[in-house]
């Protein structure tokens, strides 16, 4: 980097250094992701020393997958803004750049649907429909023997304390997931007394479980609430993307008209 300063305008200058900061951060947050999520996967050595909050999300190893493939996009994300912005190398610019891009217009899309009222029934809808690949456990000690979807489908309607079951095969309003239970946990797996879940999974009510609240609802609800602080971080996100496209296809035209001096 430092041999082509010479090359570039003291801001071009100044907005390689920013792509290159800034992406170095994607590039040791993708690192962290994959090596939490591959820890996780790996074993309960780690899950005993991040103590008991892990130990509530049945599925975790599964989970553990999507963690790392994360990851594994912003690390290629910050590696290509890193290696074009220092190196100068255009493919990786124009790549980032697009990537970025497709980020930003996904961001923007989230937002207008947000405050246009529209968002509630695409979430809602888009969200049971997925639980149509949802696998009912045989039963309720084998919680984390299905596949990633259903793992990852078990984890939201914990988190987020909902039930999504219509479109569940094999589920009923007298028959639902085990995640949709209220009380349920890995400490609760563990110890072996599954008479209250037992109740609840054969038998739910709104005593027992979230039988009556879905999870679109849930989701924009817990949005709405923390409005303001998904306002600032999303203006805080636009205009930083913003300007990683900007700078990195300012560098690219640079790059540009390098080559077209150097072919003279």
């Amino acid at each position: 980097m430092l041999e082509d300063m010479a090359e570039y305008s003291c801001g071009q200058n100044l907005a390689r250094l920013f792509l290159v900061i800034f992406n170095l951060i994607f590039v040791i947050v993708g690192l962290a992701l994959i090596v939490v999520g591959g820890l996780l996967k790996a074993g309960a050595e780690f899950l005993d020393v991040l103590g008991s909050f892990v130990h509530e999300i049945p599925g975790l190893g599964n989970i553990a997958i999507a963690i790392i493939v994360f990851g594994v996009v912003i690390f290629l994300i910050g590696i290509f803004g890193t290696c074009g912005s220092c190196c100068s190398v255009r493919c990786m610019l124009i790549l980032y750049a697009v990537l970025v891009m497709i980020i930003t217009l996904a961001e923007v899309v989230i937002v207008a649907l947000l405050f246009s009222g529209t968002l509630d029934k695409t979430v809602t809808k888009g969200f049971s429909n997925l639980t149509k690949k949802y696998k009912m456990p045989a039963d309720i000690k084998n919680i984390d023997a299905g596949d990633i979807v259903s793992r990852l489908i078990d984890a939201v309607f914990i988190s987020l304390k909902c039930c999504d079951y219509e479109n569940i095969v094999g589920a009923s309003s007298t028959k639902i997931p085990p995640s949709c239970c209220k009380g349920l946990s890995r400490k609760v797996l563990e110890s072996g007394d599954l008479t209250a879940i037992q109740a609840c999974y054969t038998g739910p009510s709104d005593a027992n479980s979230y039988i009556n609240k879905r999870c679109g609802v849930a989701l924009i609800d817990m949005m709405r609430d923390n409005q303001a602080y998904v306002i600032g971080i999303g203006v805080a996100l636009l205009v930083i993307e913003l300007l990683c496209i900007a700078f990195s296809l300012w560098i690219c035209s640079q790059i540009n008209k390098k080559n077209r001096v150097s072919s003279i």
